[in-house]
């Protein structure tokens, strides 16, 4: 039974990547899309619509989250790695391990602030394009679940492969 559990799981989670990466390809289209019509709008009409910057900064603070997922289940975010390759790999594990704990614990609290934010966003409309900003917060709750989800099992498999040496 633990392994039709954990096979569930485990098609879950590719569903719910597949779903960020085809949303995070979207919003850069959008995003793309976004700064065209501003640069063609300003340089040949010399009148930029101000919902082209709005737009475009929303659609990148939704990538940059979202992409923070997809780098925590690659391992693929940015570190400094000077003394790693002379630990031990006893102690190298336990600096993964407490580097997880310390993302887990950090994406807790970006989805519980992120909660919040949305709580304020709800009574605000964006300047130009004039949508609730809780949508436009929603993705610090969204992105810190999804971070949770990745640096848990990001840690965990850190765990078991020390279990099977």
């Amino acid at each position: 039974m633990p392994d039709l559990a954990g096979r569930a799981a485990g098609s879950m989670m590719r569903i719910i990547r597949r779903l960020t990466e085809a949303l995070v390809v979207f919003l850069f289209s959008i995003l793309t899309l976004a700064v065209f019509i501003q640069v063609v709008a300003r340089y040949v009409f010399n009148n930029p619509p101000a919902w082209t910057e709005e737009l475009a900064r929303f659609c990148q603070v939704w990538i940059i989250l979202l992409t923070s997922c997809i780098c925590i289940r690659k391992g693929s975010h940015l570190a400094v790695d000077y003394l790693g390759p002379s630990l031990s790999p006893r102690v190298r594990k336990f600096v993964g391990v407490f580097i997880g704990s310390l993302i887990v614990a950090y994406s807790a609290v970006l989805t519980v602030w992120g909660i919040r934010l949305m709580a304020v966003g709800s009574m605000q409309l964006s300047p130009a394009i004039q949508i609730n900003m809780a949508a436009v917060y929603a993705v610090f709750p969204i992105a810190g679940v999804l971070m949770v989800l990745e640096g848990t099992l990001a840690t965990v498999s850190r765990l078991k492969e020390g279990a099977e040496s």
